[in-house]
């Protein structure tokens, strides 16, 4: 990611400004080896700061984020993340290969999301709802949902009450269906105006052959 970058060209440059500092310390100034090491460490932060902010506000105004923004998604992303690994691991309490391909698409549903926003951070502010409500739901219903169903001897209203919580896994996933188009609706808004700039350009094209 180009903001991860930044923080490289940070390090960059913030290394070797540290050693400067650090040597020239070393050599010119008499005090304590301590304070040689804060000196240097001093040189690293004055320079890799300014360096990873300059090289990261591209970025940032591409996505029309500012810094703040940018640093809550991010920490939003990696508790989504979090959450959708427990879904994974709750593949293995699953006893059925009909609940195994709802909860697996359900996963790569909320996986898929969660990549997209990061690839992509501005999106977030679209599906907002996914990250304060639609993964803690489908997390708490696959969860509870696989854990009670391979329990053994259900009473009739046990197995009412696990097949009403399955619907209410499909309706989730759809749910998460409908925010994954939410995301990518600018994209195939943006490809149908290029298709229609295409065919605008191909018209023109042939009426000018045709004027010759």
């Amino acid at each position: 990611m180009r903001y991860n970058l930044s923080r490289i060209f940070g390090v960059l440059v913030g290394i070797p400004v540290s050693l400067i500092a650090f040597t020239i310390s070393v050599f010119t100034i008499d005090v304590m080896y301590f304070f040689d090491v804060l000196i240097g460490f001093g040189g690293f932060l004055l320079s890799y700061i300014p360096t990873q902010r300059l090289t990261s506000r591209s970025y940032l105004r591409e996505m029309n984020l500012t810094r703040k923004d940018y640093r809550y998604i991010q920490h939003q992303i990696t508790i989504a993340g979090s959450k959708i690994k427990r879904i994974l691991k709750s593949f293995i309490k699953i006893r059925s290969i009909q609940d195994f391909r709802l909860i697996n698409d359900i996963y790569r549903l909320s996986r898929t999301i969660n990549y997209a926003v990061r690839q992509r951070p501005f999106q977030f502010f679209n599906i907002e709802s996914f990250y304060y409500s639609h993964i803690d739901h489908a997390l708490n219903l696959v969860e509870s949902y696989t854990r009670l169903a391979k329990m053994p001897i259900k009473s009739r209203d046990e197995r009412q009450t696990l097949q009403q919580t399955r619907l209410t896994l499909e309706e989730v996933k759809r749910t998460l269906i409908a925010d994954l188009k939410q995301i990518n609706e600018q994209d195939y808004e943006q490809l149908d105006t290029e298709i229609k700039l295409n065919q605008l350009y191909k018209k023109r094209n042939s009426e000018k052959e045709l004027d010759k």
